[in-house]
């Protein structure tokens, strides 16, 4: 190969920047949104690919194809496939069967169409609220974030036995931990916090998932731009967690080491320092194989780093067939990509991912699920009927058509009133659908259509961001008219621009955007029982909004079934069970405040630095009931396996899913552990009165820490595990002590834990409940007047008190056993109001006096 057909396979230019359809002679090594600009039918799509990759194969000198990338997050990101809810609303299911289900969806659409690679998923662990991409991450939980990655990718990239694909797995590493939640800031982290909460998703992804494919960070580390640097990107991406696939920059990255981060003197010194630190695709949105070529005749590259680069990319194509089948079979291509089986596919994603934050009684009942004989509800605010207020920032209707409106500034025949939108204006409220887009459910429709009964109003009420009062009169006078008002209110997603979330679009507060607060708090006043449904991509502070909502669900942004899905949870025929996978602050300023960290951090002079709703946090229209702990042994080698099983029971009158989870803490170590860490988590499916015995295997490798100068190791100790539907609201807890000396697992430790579950027998369901409901009716009743102590060791108040209290376990709060409950809220600096003594007394009576099923 000549230098320059070298340089040529180092390139990856993105369209519509450059026309990636007229290669040069010596081809591409990839090229990224090749199908996306062309706004054309799937087979349209694959037949252009098809005569790319002609070019490449037939008109240059060795015949090399290109490689083919899209985004996939949300589903692949080209005029007519299926639109998935975005990536937190997909950790919200807790489910990475039905997350694995959904990678093979998107990776046959990439199949079919000629796409090989596929720029997704983020393996990212989302730190801070304030930042704009915690809608593409699996939330704040490593384990969580790796389980649901791995999932994704083990389904894209094995979807076509015959058609292997490369998932890009995003973004390596520490992304998340900007500054200030400032999008490509500098990362101050130290190396245990780099490997144990970082990495090891990226870890799992690689190890369990086989991942082809990572894209390193924008961000610098300490100083250290990850492009740039050969210690992240051979040391510890290659040699310490095994990786053996293909590295493709960000969008520019590799320039920024010259003209941001300033490590490199030059655009041809920028590209050595990449290729050398181990980049083997420069993601461009301009040609850039002149530097490469530079860089190799002025000696700042040594041909044989480059060679390395090369042959990457080159084994990758062979590995994935291209030199045999660089061609796609049209007659193969589906006439759609939205079929109706892969939209039911995304509306069961929707469904699962609801998340019931609160649901406090009206008049005596819970107001949701609504009372099917509702005759009037208004449905209220910004989200409720706009296509772009439910979708993620990398769906193909939001990012293609800022695509095109930035092209359309740039034009100089275009219409004034056009050009004149962009002005400077980042404004949500000036986004606009510029492309065909499959048909979207919003809220309005997913409503109207399940009550068709009933006289459904329409206000939006007020902007998005824009800070316009005009609508909310109106959206008032609907509340009042009503039965009850459905509020839907949130995000426009967008990248830098034309949006309040999604990337280069961070938050100082996580408030939501504009006078919606207002227009929620106006509806609210009018005494109509409200429900507030947020269609969103960033965690919002939310404490103001639970003193006067009883009702508030979280869709996330659902994709485009988020209509249906939501309406069947509002009206019942779903039971909501997603869990939050990363916490509502009471504060964002209080960021980053993981959830292992929540409950013993101290309070600020404006209040508790907590969460409204903390890491797990979901409710359903039924109730379980965790019982019956047992573990198989006390003590465990500590390179062994810890066994424990419960009981989980259905108690309540409808069928349901609980997400059940497991936590542990490892109590002495050489280096601060975390108060609480997600080891195991399921998602049951239980019907009224239905028991399962759940056991849970946890390797003790699970709790290994990074040290400096012995590398991952498990010291022996005690093991605290808390059992729960929540990271705060813990049913079960026990401890094992691990033995013998310290282990060091080495490279191939075992990073997930299992979980099995057998039905119970219906005779033996039905004794445990009846004895429940004796020790229910023996049990004392409860006042503020008892103590700490007798509320802790009440069968129902200390579930309800340690979840008031962000889980916090019998150490924590062992100083005050001997105060009353109401003492301890007088103490408590504000954290604990004399009326929520009052609505937990009132939980206990409610929860002692309701009828107990098995």
């Amino acid at each position: 190969m000549t230098l320059e057909e070298k340089a040529a396979q180092l390139a990856a230019p993105t369209a519509p920047a450059i026309d990636v359809h007229d290669p040069p002679p010596t081809g591409w090594g990839a090229v990224v949104a090749a199908l996306s600009t062309l706004e054309r039918s799937p087979r349209e799509s694959a037949a252009a690919v098809n005569e790319l990759q002609r070019k490449h194969v037939e008109d240059t000198r060795l015949g090399i194809p290109v490689l083919v990338a899209e985004e996939a997050l949300v589903g692949l990101k080209i005029q007519g496939a299926t639109m998935h809810p975005d990536a937190i609303a997909q950790a919200a299911t807790w489910d990475p069967e039905l997350i694995e289900r959904m990678g093979t969806a998107i990776g046959t659409q990439m199949a079919r169409t000629g796409v090989r690679q596929a720029l997704s998923p983020l393996a990212d662990t989302a730190r801070d609220p304030r930042w704009g991409r915690v809608e593409e991450t699996y939330g704040e939980e490593p384990y969580l974030v790796g389980s649901m990655a791995t999932a994704f990718v083990r389904g894209m990239q094995e979807a076509d036995a015959g058609t292997p694909l490369v998932a890009t797995v995003k973004h390596f590493l520490g992304y998340s931990a900007g500054a200030g939640g400032r999008n490509t800031d500098s990362v101050s982290i130290g190396p245990r916090e780099l490997r144990e909460v970082h990495a090891v998703p990226f870890e799992m992804v690689i190890r369990d998932g086989g991942a082809r494919g990572i894209m390193p960070a924008y961000v610098d580390i300490d100083g250290v731009p990850v492009t740039g640097s050969r210690a992240h990107l051979t040391g510890l991406l290659r040699d310490e967690l095994g990786f053996d696939g293909l590295v493709i920059s960000d969008l520019g990255a590799v320039n920024q080491l010259h003209t941001k981060h300033g490590t490199a003197h030059s655009d041809a010194a920028a590209s050595a320092q990449a290729v050398r630190a181990g980049v083997h695709l420069d993601l461009v949105p301009r040609l850039a194989t002149g530097h490469l070529i530079e860089a190799v005749e002025s000696g700042l590259l040594p041909m044989a780093d480059l060679d390395l680069a090369v042959s990457t990319v080159l084994r990758t194509k062979f590995e994935l067939g291209l030199f045999e089948r660089p061609y796609v079979d049209l007659e193969a291509v589906p006439e759609t990509l939205d079929s109706a089986e892969t939209r039911g596919l995304a509306r069961e994603i929707a469904e699962r991912s609801v998340v019931l934050l609160r649901n406090e009684p009206v008049n005596g009942v819970p107001l949701l699920p609504l009372d099917p004989g509702t005759a009037t509800i208004a449905v209220i605010g910004p989200n409720a009927d706009r296509l772009l207020g439910q979708l993620g920032n990398y769906s193909y209707p939001v990012l293609d058509s800022m695509a095109k409106r930035f092209a359309l500034a740039a034009d100089p025949t275009a219409r004034a009133d056009e050009a004149a939108e962009f002005g400077g204006s980042t404004g949500a409220d000036r986004a606009r659908l510029m492309v065909e887009s499959v048909p979207v459910v919003t809220f309005l429709d997913g409503i109207r259509d399940r009550a068709r009964g009933a006289t459904v109003l329409y206000e939006p009420g007020c902007p998005i961001q824009d800070e316009d009062r005009s609508g909310i009169p109106a959206a008032v006078e609907a509340a009042r008219s009503a039965q009850v008002a459905v509020v839907v209110v949130g995000d426009q997603a967008g990248i830098n621009a034309f949006g309040t979330v999604g990337e280069g679009l961070d938050s100082a507060t996580c408030e939501l955007p504009g006078v919606q607060r207002e227009l929620v708090e106006a509806v609210a006043a009018t005494g109509t029982p409200t429900v507030v449904v947020l269609s969103h991509g960033r965690p919002y502070s939310l404490r103001w909004m639970t003193g006067s909502v009883p009702a508030i669900v979280t869709s996330w942004f659902g994709g485009e079934e988020a209509g249906s899905a939501v309406a069947a949870v509002l009206f019942g025929d779903v039971n909501p069970a997603g869990r939050l996978p990363v916490s509502f602050l009471d504060f964002a300023g209080s960021a980053p405040l993981p959830y292992w960290r929540a409950a013993q951090t101290p309070a600020y002079v404006e209040g508790r630095a907590g969460a409204t709703f903390p890491f797990g946090h979901g409710l359903s229209y039924t109730t379980f009931a965790y019982r019956d702990l047992d573990i198989s042994r006390p003590e465990v080698p500590a390179d062994g396996e810890i066994e424990l099983s419960f009981t989980v029971a259905n108690v309540g009158d409808r069928a349901g899913d609980e997400v059940v989870q497991v936590y542990g803490q490892d109590v002495i170590a050489r280096s601060v552990r975390p108060r609480r860490k997600l080891v195991a988590f399921r998602r049951v499916s239980l019907e009224a009165g239905a028991a399962v015995r759940v056991t849970a295997t946890v390797p003790a490798s699970m709790f290994a820490l990074w040290d400096p100068e012995e590398g991952w190791l498990v010291e022996p100790g005690k093991i605290k595990l808390f059992i729960g539907g929540s990271s705060a609201q813990i049913h079960l807890r026990t401890s094992v002590t691990l033995t013998g000396g310290v282990h060091h697992p080495g490279a191939d430790r075992a990073l997930t834990s299992s979980m099995s579950v057998i039905p119970v027998d219906p005779e033996t369901a039905a004794r445990s409940a009846a004895a429940r409901a004796a020790a229910l009716r023996t049990a004392a009743p409860l006042s503020g007047d008892n103590t700490v102590l007798e509320w802790l060791e009440h069968p129902v108040g200390g579930d309800l008190l340690r979840g008031l209290l962000q889980g916090a376990d019998e150490e924590t709060l062992a100083p005050a056993f001997g105060m009353s409950l109401q003492q301890m809220a007088l103490y408590s600096g504000g954290r604990i109001a004399p009326e929520t003594v009052e609505r937990l007394v009132a939980q206990v009576h409610a929860q002692m006096t309701a009828p107990q099923r098995a």
